[in-house]
């Protein structure tokens, strides 16, 4: 487990590219994933790793090769969300795993430093958002311990907007009590 740098750019972008149109396969429009190409997730990625600000961009290889990565930083409102204190919160904004290598633990070792991460700067809980639809990634963090707490929003980002359910947990593996929507 390690940061991201400047070497990792392409092996980022192609598992970006890749995961995004397995993941998303059948729940965000054909044409936007169709869209995505290492050369605009390059020149994202060059940002991400040499103009991070508040972002820290894990990785996990196996066998030497990058394998998956995941994103985290203080928590983002979104901008249809009900206000809400979300003070102390971090977010897990991204984590993929290239297709053909999950399932071998790597996206679990950056799902679990990236709460080590949140942890260390004083967040006490961590958000994510994910597709509603997506019942497959919805699964595999329920398995680790989040939990939606009744939060929406909506992503039009590829053209169609698509609902998203927010996921909570403690950095420290207990369901948070702050919540001001759990149990709803």
């Amino acid at each position: 487990m390690r940061l991201a740098t400047s070497a990792d750019v392409e092996r980022l972008a192609l598992i970006n590219m890749l995961a995004w149109q397995h993941a998303y396969a059948g729940l965000v429009p054909d044409t936007y994933l169709q869209s995505l190409t290492i050369e605009k997730l390059r020149d994202r990625w060059v940002v991400r790793v040499t103009e991070p600000g508040d972002l820290v961009s894990l990785v996990a290889e196996l066998d030497g090769v990058v394998a998956s990565y995941a994103i985290v930083g203080g928590y983002r409102k979104q901008h249809d969300a009900d206000a809400e204190d979300t003070s102390g919160w971090g977010e897990l904004y991204a984590l993929y795993a290239h297709p053909q290598l999950q399932g071998r633990g790597a996206g679990l070792a950056v799902h679990d430093a990236g709460l080590d991460v949140l942890a260390g700067r004083g967040f006490g809980v961590a958000a994510l958002w994910v597709l509603r639809d997506n019942v497959r990634t919805r699964r595999w963090y329920g398995g680790r311990g989040w939990r939606a707490d009744g939060a929406l929003s909506w992503w039009s980002g590829a053209g169609a907007p698509l609902e998203e359910v927010r996921l909570v947990r403690g950095t420290n593996g207990s369901y948070p009590a702050r919540s001001s929507r759990l149990g709803r």
